[in-house]
């Protein structure tokens, strides 16, 4: 994701197409007039695996004629280099001018242009059936879809035993064949193999947490005396509850900030206070007072409520490990957050998203390569067909978290509304937890200094 902070600016995702090929989407912004318009230079480098390169003229005001003959000098280039270059936009004066050389693929959005660049509607024709039309008698092809009203919802995981979701449909009515028998419902788990497996799964989740603060408690003890990790837990315990911070999260910091200098002054000496970064995208939230569960759980609602969807996660970056660790999550299973519960560098499209620090919307996850199996067979279990995952980014461009947001039936390319909304909310997201951490997690610590300090 890439942006500058002044009128034109450009913002560039991924949108990977059915089989695994890619598309490098460079949301343009202000007035195209030269060679020299980010989108433009944004455009010039695509991300690996990205066989075509659109640039999304819905947000430009104007295109200049020089503008125009950069854009044709920039689909030369790529053209040279394998790459296609399309532009979407719906004035019928740009589109004009841009269609008289042949260089340039004009199209009205970027949900056409990820039809024309993967062929056939991924959301329609997927090399993979629908799980949720399997079994009820619909075309998998008209359950897939995403362009057809009237078809009847399938029912989720729990209801019916398979994979399925809920089907919110918009275009045209597609005819079913003769219906299918109808497999017997399965019946339900006994009420003890639910509770034995909420037992294993917070047993499971424990193991995961209880090396980290074992590690903060046995700083703690040595570092201020203490008799023993009792009385080090007791410690991180009242700094955690006076500043309403996670305790995971301050024993985060007690592991990975560098130890104070002495014992008589402050941890960290002439800080600066900052301002906590504002959050519109949140409305009636305070970011001078909210927690960062709260602030996730409004980045996880706005993003759904963009998407539109019901179904979404947030996930934080571990500063200890590196991986992406579930926060906040809406409309997914059990064994979904298990299996998730910490992600690695590659094998997903968060995993991808953060590691190329852009939006990565992933068409179809049934056909997808960015997926590893036991990762597509999860995602898939729990009724997901396809995501957009965004990351939450600070001003230097680090990672913060992603979002993600899963949807019932393969999906296309956000709108540049939609696109522009999830952008904002990612910056203000990134800023404000940096904000939280370099703040209110280091008054935590220092607090938790002052009283170990009384201990020696």
């Amino acid at each position: 994701m890439s942006n500058t902070s002044g009128p034109d600016f450009a913002r560039a995702e991924m949108v990977r197409l059915p089989g695994g090929d890619g598309l490098w989407v460079v949301r343009a912004e202000g007035d195209i007039t030269d060679a020299d318009h980010p989108a433009l230079r944004t455009a010039a480098r695509p991300a690996p695996g990205c066989t075509a390169v659109v640039i999304d003229l819905a947000l430009v005001a104007r295109v200049s004629a020089a503008g125009v003959r950069a854009l044709v000098a920039a689909a030369h280039a790529l053209q040279e280099r394998g790459n296609r270059l399309l532009t979407a936009t719906t004035d019928p004066r740009i589109a004009r001018v841009l269609t008289e050389d042949a260089a340039l693929t004009v199209v009205d959005s970027v949900a056409e242009a990820t039809t024309s660049c993967a062929g056939p509607d991924p959301a329609a024709v997927g090399s993979v059936p629908d799980p949720a039309a399997v079994g009820s008698g619909l075309d998998p092809a008209a359950v897939g879809s995403g362009l057809g009203i009237g078809v009847p919802a399938p029912r989720r995981p729990e209801q019916t035993g398979g994979p399925g979701g809920l089907a919110v449909t918009t275009a045209t009515q597609h005819p079913a064949p003769a219906a299918a028998p109808t497999a017997a419902p399965t019946a339900a788990p006994p009420e003890e193999l639910i509770r034995l497996r909420a037992e294993v799964r917070h047993l499971r989740a424990k193991s995961r947490t209880h090396p980290l603060i074992s590690r903060a408690l046995g700083i703690l003890e040595e570092r201020y005396r203490l008799p023993d990790d009792r009385a080090a837990f007791a410690l991180l315990e009242a700094s955690s509850q006076r500043f309403n911070v996670r305790l995971r999260t301050l024993a985060t910091a007690v592991v990975t900030v560098p130890a104070p200098r002495s014992y008589d002054s402050e941890w960290f000496p002439g800080r600066k206070r900052l301002t906590a970064p504002p959050l519109t995208f949140a409305r009636g939230l305070r970011a001078a007072s909210a927690n960062a569960a709260e602030v996730l759980s409004a980045v996880l609602r706005h993003s759904m409520e963009v998407a539109e969807t019901s179904m979404g996660n947030v996930q934080l970056v571990d500063p200890v490990t590196g991986d992406l660790r579930i926060e906040k999550h809406r409309g997914l299973d059990d064994d979904f957050l298990e299996f998730f519960d910490r992600v690695g560098k590659d094998g997903t499209s968060c995993a991808q998203a953060s590691q190329q620090v852009t939006r990565v919307t992933v068409t179809d996850v049934a056909t997808d390569t960015v997926f590893d199996e036991p990762a597509r067979e999860a995602v898939l279990a729990a009724g997901s067909r396809g995501c957009h995952s965004t990351p939450l980014v600070v001003p230097s461009g680090q990672v913060e978290g992603i979002v993600s947001t899963h949807h019932e039936r393969p999906v296309r390319a956000l709108t540049a509304a939609q696109a522009r909304a999830l952008d904002e909310m990612s910056l203000q997201a990134g800023r404000w937890l940096e904000w939280y951490q370099r703040t209110v997690v280091l008054d935590a610590l220092e607090d938790l200094h002052f009283a170990g300090s009384t201990w020696r």
